[in-house]
């Protein structure tokens, strides 16, 4: 069950996803984009650019996950049309994707370019959520026109205890043209139970979004009564501010890092869903972005001590492989993680 909530988030309600499960699933997904293109009256490269990618991360899913979810939408941000193409499976997860995207894996393909090197490559954006054992998505995006930049370029993952196949953490993040939201939550213990109170930490996040941080926290408080209760960071940039603020509640961790400096902010030692708690117990910081910083939010199966400050050749990485690289050389053999890497465009001012 909980890894079909993960296939109903990745792919959102207002979709019309195709199975991937056949040659003939991937000529859909292509023709599904040259559909849509030409309903938004895209010039034929931008079209054949976004079914390659297409067919790219489709036949990344036949290979890998025996199967998937595709499915395309058209976008717009700030004027610029284009098209937004997602991949989402219930398969074992990409093991090793920082070498996937620098196409480092050498596999028999039937595809027409290199997998993920190829989409992240002609792609204008691409994003990941890795799950380790529960499955994968990766969302990309192909502009007719130069895009306004997203707030971050952001990805997810995770695995579970070892010798189990659901992981009690979760996270989540939300893309605005002006705002960035993200969150990670962490069931108490490890496997279903914890994941349904992470899981519904993260649910209800979603609806109160909006909301002061603080009263966010006191809201998933009550939400979570009854369930093991969980830890959770949530974070909220603020681009017109170049600001970001953050709550952390239990065990887990969010850092901010850039070339010379980090932030670390502290949590509050308390556990939503374990009962009422007093507002001014709960610390909200507030901290500068430089453009270009990195942000960094995980679980407690990362060592306590982990710290990217002065690592400039891990922080220079795409998101996704600083995220493996925590989870290779920073996690603990005794718990479930879930890390999440968003880094800050490289602008020379925010607006």
């Amino acid at each position: 069950m909980e890894k079909r909530v993960l296939i109903a988030r990745w792919l959102g309600s207002d979709t019309q996803p195709i199975p991937i499960y056949a040659e003939a699933s991937v000529s859909s997904a292509r023709q599904r984009v040259r559909e849509i293109g030409q309903r938004l009256n895209l010039s034929k490269e931008v079209v054949e650019t976004t079914a390659l990618i297409a067919s790219e991360l489709a036949h990344n899913q036949l290979s890998h996950a025996k199967q998937g979810y595709f499915a395309v939408k058209a976008v717009e941000r700030q004027g610029a049309k284009g098209i937004e193409v997602v991949a989402a499976d219930l398969g074992p997860g990409i093991q090793r994707p920082g070498s996937a995207i620098r196409d480092e894996i050498s596999i028999e393909r039937r595809s027409l370019g290199a997998g993920l090197a190829a989409v992240c490559r002609i792609a204008d954006e691409v994003e990941f959520d890795n799950r380790l054992s529960e499955g994968a998505c990766v969302v990309a995006r192909k502009f007719e026109t130069p895009a306004a930049p997203r707030c971050c370029e952001t990805a997810i993952m995770g695995r579970p205890y070892p010798g189990e196949v659901i992981s009690g953490d979760d996270g989540v993040f939300f893309q605005y043209e002006s705002t960035f939201v993200a969150a990670v939550s962490d069931g108490l213990g490890h496997g279903p139970e914890a994941r349904k109170a992470s899981n519904r930490a993260i649910e209800a996040l979603s609806q109160k979004q909006q909301m002061d941080l603080d009263q966010i926290v006191i809201g998933l408080n009550a939400d979570l009564a009854g369930t093991r209760g969980c830890a959770m960071s949530i974070v909220r940039f603020n681009k017109a501010e170049g600001a970001i603020e953050c709550v952390s509640v239990g065990d887990v961790q969010s850092h901010i890092y850039n070339l010379r400096n980090a932030h670390f902010f502290t949590p509050t030692p308390l556990v939503l869903g374990a009962g009422q708690f007093q507002k001014q117990r709960l610390r909200v910081e507030k901290a500068t972005v430089e453009p270009g910083s990195v942000l960094v939010m995980f679980t407690d199966g990362l060592k306590s001590r982990t710290n990217l400050k002065g690592q400039l050749e891990v922080l220079r990485q795409p998101p996704i492989a600083i995220a493996e690289h925590l989870l290779e050389n920073n996690s603990r053999p005794d718990d479930d993680v879930l890390v999440l890497v968003a880094r800050f465009p490289q602008m020379t001012q925010w607006p």
